[in-house]
This record gives C-alpha cells, structure tokens and sequence, in this order.
C-alpha cells in the first residue's frame, strides 16, 4: 500500500493539474500560505521544499509524451508562482486599525506599525502578556490565545483573538472565514506597504501580480528573495 501524499505533494500536484488540465489555464496561479513562527528565521527552506515538491511532481509524472512534458513545464513556469505571507495573514491586519475592527477587536492595540515591520510582529501588551498560560490539554479542541512565551508576544493571530476577547483564552469571537475575511477584503494596502524597505514577502507578491498583468508595481520597493528571484527562477515563476 502506497502512503498517503504529503501536504506538499498535495500541493505540488494541485499546482500543476490546474494549469496543465484545465482547458482554459489561468493566465496567473499563486499558491499563498503563511510562514508560520516556525519557519520564521528561514523563509528560503520552505520555499526549497516547494520547489524540489514541484520538480519531483514534474519529473514523476506520466505525461504521455516529451512534448507534453515540455508544454506542462512552460505553463509552470510561466504561470505558477508560490508566495509567504509572514508570519500569518494576521499581522497585516495590524497596519490598518479599522481592519481589526472588521475582524471583531475590542480593544485597541498596541503594536505600532510604525516602528515595527508587520512581518517581524511582536508586542509589548502586558495585560495579554502577563495571563497565565492556557495548557493545550486543557484545550485541546480549541486553540488559546495564552500560549508560553516568547512565541506569545510574536503571535499576531493570537494577539487578535485576544483582542477580540480579552478576558477569555479560549474565544470563538474570531474566525478566520468570518473575522478574518472581512479585514482581508477591504484591507487598506497602501498602509501595510507604507514603508518601503518593510513587508517584502508581501511585496513579492504584489510584484508578481503586477509584473503577469504587465502593469507598474503599486507598491515599488525590494522583496524578499526568496519569493522574488524571478529573473533566475526554473520551477515556477518566482522559485
């Protein structure tokens, strides 16, 4: 018995199916995920991994000719890309006050975005600081925002939970589909990219977009590159 495809196999394979298949392909396909606090030091190792996934998926798969292959790996590479977002969506949120509002904050925050990069969030706020920790096997069903620290302060989603429910670890008042998408979609990006030299995995992303479309970059200044080395990518667009 086979074992089961890893998530990155998964995604390696639905990557390249929804271009290569489809019978009209989409002119750009971005796989998006978060960084996560664990990654956080080394972006560039997960973006490896997304890759060498990709290239075994190419190099693995039936195709039923060598023109086939050729064809399938040109749309990859020209219309497939893979994108971080550090170290979650959450931490852009922070860039726009009224976007916490949207995801159910009722408390006012204390991070400043203007000081501190969105995508090395980290707060000072004592009174989500200083609770107590929230055992996982008290909670196992439901996440708590009171997680040890230092990995606490450095958590934006949790942050948010908390800000949304301050005096309770084990809040339901943010969701991601409900909360989460309401401060997405209105989001003021203009803010989080007010400076230039910061957020650069989002930046990347913004890149390209605007260069598939073949307009100016919105929000010009370096992304990061480990998402952004598309003059030398072979895989996919930026990788």
């Amino acid at each position: 018995m086979s074992p089961a495809p890893s998530t990155l196999q998964n995604l390696a394979s639905r990557l390249v199916a929804d271009v290569v298949e489809a019978d009209d392909p989409p002119d750009l396909l971005i796989a998006l995920d978060d960084l996560e606090l664990v990654n956080a030091p080394h972006p560039e190792l997960v973006v490896a991994r997304v890759r060498e996934a990709v290239l075994m998926h190419m190099e693995r798969h039936d195709w039923t000719s060598q023109a086939a292959r050729e064809k399938a790996t040109r749309l990859v590479r020209e219309r497939c890309s893979f994108h971080l977002l550090a170290p979650m969506v959450e931490a852009y949120f922070f860039a726009e006050p009224e976007a916490l509002v949207r995801a159910g904050a009722i408390r006012t925050s204390r991070f400043d975005a203007e000081t501190t990069d969105l995508e090395a969030f980290v707060t000072d706020d004592p009174d989500y600081l200083s609770h107590p920790v929230v055992p996982h096997k008290q909670s196992p069903k439901r996440k708590s925002w009171a997680i040890p620290l230092p990995e606490r302060a450095r958590h934006p989603k949790h942050y948010l939970r908390f800000l949304c429910d301050p005096t309770d670890p084990l809040t339901r008042r943010y969701a991601e589909t409900q909360g989460g998408a309401a401060a997405l979609c209105k989001l003021d990006w203009s803010r989080v990219f007010a400076h230039t030299e910061r957020v650069r995995l989002a930046r990347s992303l913004f890149e390209d977009i605007a260069d598939r479309l073949g307009v100016p970059h919105p929000f010009p200044g370096e992304g990061h590159p480990a998402t952004s080395d598309f003059k030398n990518a072979r895989v996919l667009r930026n990788l």
